[in-house]
C-alpha cells in the first residue's frame, strides 16, 4: 500500500499552478514550462476541480490568488524548493565518499580537527564528518566509520592502525610561576596546585600512575587538587594560570609551539598505551579510510595560537 496520502494531486498539475501563480501569467508559465498556455490553463484548472476551490482569479492580463490560492501557492513553493535542494545535493555528492570519525571532544579539537586543515583540497572527493563524543562511546561504535582513540591494549579488530605513542609531563602558564621560583624535584611539584582529569576514561594516565611511574608514589602531595572532569577545560585552567597540568605531547604541541603552555622538569614518561584508529570497514589501499590515514599521520604539528585566548 502506498504512503502517500490520497488527496494528493497529480504533481505536473501542482508544478502548472506553482508557475503561474509565480509569474502572474499563463503564458509566462507555459514559456517557463516549455509547454502550450492552453496545457497550462487546463492542469490548473484540473486541480482547482480536483480541490472543489477557486485558486485563481482570471483577469484580462494576468492572473491573480485568491485565498485559498495563496495558501495553496505558499506550500507548494516550498516544498519543490526542498526537492530542488535535495536533487542538487544529491548531484553534487556523487563519486563523493564520507567518513565519520569518532572520536573524544579533547583528540578531535587538538589532534584531529587542526590535521584535517587542507584535507579537502587535497582529497575534494572525501568528505569528514568528525563525530565528538565523550559520554556515549556506543553511539561512536554504532555510527562512527572508524574511531579515534587512546588505549592501552591493541585493538582486537584487524582493521585498526597504529598512530602514535604518547608521552606524558606536567605543563603550566609562564604566568604560573611569575615571580617565584620554578620547582626542580618531585615534591617541590607536588606543593603546587595540581589540575586533575576527573572522568571516566580509566586508560588515561593520571598524577598518581604518573608519579608511580617516576618512583615518586612515597612524595606527599601538599598542594591542593583542582579536579575537572573534561580535559579541554583542564586545559584552559592550566592556561590561564590556574594550575599544572600533566601534558600528551600530541595533544599539546599546538600549545608547546605558540608558548602558552610550558613543560616543567625533565621528567617524561611513556603512557601505557597507544593511539589507534579502528575501522567498521576493510582498510583497502588507496581506500578513502587509507587516504585519510596517509593524511594524518604525514601532517606537521599544527599551531593552535588561538587556543591562548
Amino acid at each position: 500500500m502506498s504512503n502517500i496520502p490520497s488527496p494528493l494531486p497529480p504533481l505536473q498539475t501542482l508544478r502548472a499552478f506553482e508557475a503561474t501563480s509565480r509569474l502572474g501569467s499563463f503564458t509566462h508559465a507555459a514559456r517557463e514550462l516549455n509547454v502550450t498556455q492552453g496545457a497550462v490553463s487546463r492542469q490548473v484548472r484540473y486541480l482547482e476541480n480536483r480541490l472543489g476551490v477557486r485558486l485563481l482569479v482570471r483577469l484580462d492580463r494576468g492572473v491573480r490568488l485568491t485565498a485559498a490560492g495563496q495558501q495553496l501557492a505558499d506550500t507548494v513553493t516550498e516544498v519543490l524548493h526542498k526537492l530542488a535542494d535535495t536533487t542538487a545535493e544529491l548531484l553534487d555528492d556523487v563519486g563523493r565518499s564520507t567518513i565519520t570519525v569518532g572520536v573524544t571532544s579533547a583528540i578531535a579539537s587538538l589532534w584531529l580537527i587542526p590535521r584535517l586543515t587542507g584535507f579537502r583540497d587535497h582529497d575534494p572527493n572525501l568528505d569528514i564528518r568528525v563525530l565528538a563524543s565523550d559520554t556515549d562511546p556506543e553511539r561512536q561504535v554504532v555510527n562512527a566509520d572508524v574511531v579515534i582513540e587512546y588505549s592501552r591494549r591493541p585493538p582486537e579488530s584487524a582493521n585498526a592502525i597504529y598512530l602514535f605513542d604518547e608521552q606524558v609531563f606536567p605543563v603550566c602558564s609562564p604566568s604560573y610561576f611569575a615571580g617565584r621560583s620554578v620547582p626542580d624535584n618531585l615534591s617541590a611539584l607536588l606543593s603546587e596546585t595540581l589540575l586533575q582529569l576527573d572522568d571516566a576514561h580509566l586508560d588515561w594516565m593520571g598524577w598518581s600512575e604518573w608519579l608511580r611511574a617516576l618512583g615518586g608514589n612515597k612524595t606527599k602531595n601538599t598542594g591542593r587538587v583542582v579536579r575537572i572532569n573534561n580535559y579541554l577545560a583542564l586545559l584552559q585552567a592550566a592556561v590561564a594560570g590556574q594550575g599544572i597540568a600533566l601534558g600528551w605531547q600530541h595533544l599539546l604541541e599546538g600549545f608547546l609551539t605558540s608558548g602558552a603552555l610550558v613543560p616543567l622538569l625533565p621528567d617524561h614518561t611513556a603512557s601505557r598505551g597507544a593511539f589507534w584508529l579502528t575501522s567498521s570497514w576493510p582498510i583497502t589501499t588507496d581506500g578513502p579510510i587509507d587516504r585519510l590515514c596517509q593524511w594524518l599521520q604525514t601532517r606537521p604539528a599544527p599551531s593552535l595560537e588561538h587556543q591562548q585566548t
